[in-house]
C-alpha cells in the first residue's frame, strides 16, 4: 500500500545529553506506585499524513521554557508499577487477564503486533483487535500508537478488508501542555492527552480518549498523578 508522509519541522530540543541529565536528576522522584522509566524522544510538533489522507497523526507538546519542557518529559516517563495497575481493577478475572499480558510482547497476538515498549515500563491495560489499550499516557504510549498507526496505514491490519468497505482509516492525536498554578503545594500542572480512532469500514471500529494529569511542586518533583486507569473505549 503506498504511503505518503508529510511532516512539519520537529522543533524538539531534546539531545541525548539533556535526556541523560534529566534522568539523573529525577531518578528517585516518582509518586508511590510509580517509577521513572526509559526516556522516549518525542518531537514537540509533528504531523504525518498517510495512504492518501486516510490516516493522520498529530503530536503537539506545548512548552514555553526549557523548564516546562523538562516537566513534560518527566510526566511522560512516569510509569505505573504493575501493582498499581492491578489495584485499579476491581474484578479478579480482569486482574488475571492483565497479569497474563504482563510482558507486552508481540507473541500475545495472532496477528502482527509491535512491542509495547521497554520491559517493566507498563502503560497498557488490555487489547482490542490486536491494538493495546492504555492505562496511562506516557512517552511509551505515544511511541506505540504512532508506530501502530504507521503499521495500519501500510496495510498491516489484523483484518481482511473487502473492497466495498473502501479500506480502513485512522487517526492518532497527542497533546502535552503545562500551566503554572497558585496552589501552595503545586507549582505546575502537566496534562497529557491522546485520542485514537480506527475504522475498518463496516467490519470494525475502536475509539478512545485518555488523559493523564501530573502535579509538580516548586522543585519539579511530581507529587500526584490522576487519570490513569481503564479508558472509555467505543467499539463496533
Amino acid at each position: 500500500m503506498p504511503v505518503r508522509t508529510t511532516r512539519i519541522p520537529k522543533t524538539f530540543r531534546f539531545t541525548a545529553a539533556l535526556c541523560a541529565l534529566v534522568a539523573s536528576s529525577v531518578s528517585a522522584q516518582a509518586p508511590t506506585g510509580y517509577h521513572v522509566g526509559a526516556g522516549v524522544v518525542i518531537p514537540d510538533s509533528l504531523v504525518e499524513v498517510f495512504a492518501g489522507g486516510r490516516f493522520r497523526a498529530t503530536l503537539l507538546r506545548s512548552a514555553r521554557t526549557p523548564h516546562e519542557r523538562e516537566l513534560i518529559a518527566l510526566a511522560e516517563r512516569l510509569y505505573p508499577d504493575l501493582e498499581t495497575v492491578l489495584a485499579a481493577l476491581p474484578d479478579s478475572a480482569y486482574r488475571a487477564r492483565v497479569l497474563a499480558m504482563a510482558s507486552g510482547k508481540p507473541g500475545v497476538f495472532k496477528v502482527a503486533q509491535r512491542d509495547a515498549g521497554a520491559s517493566g515500563d507498563r502503560w497498557w491495560l488490555d487489547h482490542f483487535d490486536a491494538t493495546w489499550l492504555p492505562f496511562a499516557v506516557t512517552g511509551g504510549t505515544v511511541d506505540y500508537y504512532l508506530g501502530r498507526l504507521r503499521d495500519l496505514a501500510a496495510g498491516r491490519s489484523p483484518f481482511v478488508l473487502s473492497p466495498k468497505d473502501n479500506g480502513d482509516s485512522g487517526a492518532f492525536e497527542y497533546q502535552a501542555t503545562v500551566r503554572p498554578t497558585s496552589d501552595a503545594d503545586v507549582a505546575y500542572i502537566v496534562e497529557l492527552r491522546i485520542r485514537w480512532d480506527y475504522s475498518c469500514g463496516s467490519l470494525c471500529a475502536v475509539y478512545f480518549r485518555h488523559t493523564r494529569v501530573v502535579w509538580f511542586d516548586a522543585q519539579g518533583k511530581p507529587v500526584r498523578i490522576t487519570g490513569d486507569g481503564r479508558p472509555e473505549v467505543i467499539v463496533s
